[in-house]
Parts: C-alpha cells; structure tokens; sequence
C-alpha cells in the first residue's frame, strides 16, 4: 500500500522529552507506535522508549498463524512486549514506578487495528472530517462511560481527565483497548499523538495534515503552535502521521 510516514517531536516547555515514536514494515503491513512516559514517575522517558522499542521487536519476531485473527494476534504481541518490557525494566534496575501511555496502529490491507492503554490518542482522518477518535483511559471519561459524569454540565477541567487508570508498567498487568476500523483508503490518514498535542488542537486543525502537499511542513507547524498555545510549559508534543498517499 502507498503509505507514507511522518513524524514530529517537539520539548515544548520541559527539561526532557519523555515522548517516543517509531515505525516500521512487516511485509506489506505498516505499524506505528507511539508512547507518552508518564512525567510523575521517574524514568518515563526511559518507559516509552522501551516500550515502543520492545513492540517492534515482538512484532518483527513473532509472525501470527494465518488462523489467527488481528485482534488475537495484536493481543499475544503486546502481550510479549509487555514481558520484554518488564525483563528491561529488572535487568537494568529502573525505577519501580515506571510508566508510560501507548497507541499503536497496524494498518493492512484489509484493516486498521488500533491498541492503546492511557491517553495517548490516534485519530482517522479525511479531508473534510475526523472520522474516529481513540477513548482516553482516564476518570473522566470512565465516569461519563459509567453514567456517572454528565458531559453537558461537568467540565473537564476538574483534574480527572489527567488521573489514568491504564498504562504500561512494570506492577500491573497490561490492558489495552482494541479497537478495529476499516483499511485507510485514497486520502485518508491516521495521526498518533501525545497528550501534549491533542490538548492544544481543535478538530478542525487536524485536517490540513491529510492534503497537505508538504505533509512534514503541516505536521511541524501543527506542533510549534500547540507548543506556543501551552505557554512557558507547555508539555512534550509528538505525533506520528500516516498518510495513504
């Protein structure tokens, strides 16, 4: 498929960049990750860079039975990265506390097969609209999930949409959400991004990166503005765009 990848990242206001994103081919199949080290832990950054690195590795290893569906394949890789990810984190004795977000999409042929744990966000996208957005893991929307948060008369800037009840550490099991779509088609992309961008962006902005003609050009102009929106600190902003080209 005529899929092509883009990414960006910028510090923003930060003394570390503690994002991380990646991606690679397996056959005709593109795979893009990207994760988000959760700053209130120490080696976050060390987190998403391993995490992301240890995804790879499983998926370039461990090639699925044709039996296999996407959704139990993706769930065995994962799976795997998790326990390299933790056999890292012992043989270099990190801190205890490590973590980080993750999204990760598969685009094949037939499908689109997106993973993620935490609030790191991948949205499909077409020129005129945004077609789907990834469902952040925090306690906001699990409240509005639950019932228990009403949308229309409860902001989100109480601080619960910051508090995630799912990551990637070492001292809790891996629970990501699957979510499968269809495969992209002629002028369509995906975007994969950290918190620190999809916070500053308005949807409408997130179209002029599927026709740009300089696709690196928009998606580095997108990120300087969401790092200047977010003032003297502004967090880490990264995003990975694949475009069906």
């Amino acid at each position: 498929m005529p899929l092509c990848c883009y990414s960006e990242s910028l510090i923003g206001g930060r003394s570390e960049n503690q994002d991380f994103a990646l991606s690679f081919e397996l056959g005709q199949d593109v795979f893009a990750v990207l994760c988000d080290g959760m700053g209130g832990y120490a080696d976050g950054g060390w987190a998403a860079a391993t995490f992301a690195q240890s995804v790879k590795e499983v998926v370039t290893r461990h090639i699925p039975e044709e039996e296999v569906s996407p959704e139990q394949a993706m769930t065995d890789w994962l799976q795997r990265a998790w326990l390299l990810f933790c056999d890292k984190h012992q043989l270099q004795r990190r801190h205890r506390q490590a973590q980080t977000t993750f999204v990760l999409a598969w685009l094949a042929r037939d499908f689109t097969l997106v993973a993620h744990a935490g609030d790191s966000r991948c949205y499909g996208l077409r020129p005129d609209a945004v077609l789907w957005c990834t469902q952040d893991h925090n306690l906001y929307e699990l409240g509005v999930m639950n019932g228990d948060i009403d949308p229309r008369h409860t902001p989100k800037a109480q601080g619960q949409h910051a508090l995630l009840y799912r990551s990637v550490g070492r001292n809790k099991p891996l629970k990501p959400t699957l979510t499968l779509h269809p495969a992209l088609c002629p002028g369509q992309a995906l975007t994969l991004c950290s918190d620190g961008l999809w916070s500053q962006v308005r949807d409408p902005e997130w179209l002029a990166l599927v026709a740009a003609e300089d696709a690196a050009g928009s998606l580095q102009a997108l990120l300087r503005t969401a790092v200047q929106r977010g003032g003297a600190r502004a967090d880490n902003a990264t995003a990975l765009l694949v475009r069906f080209e």
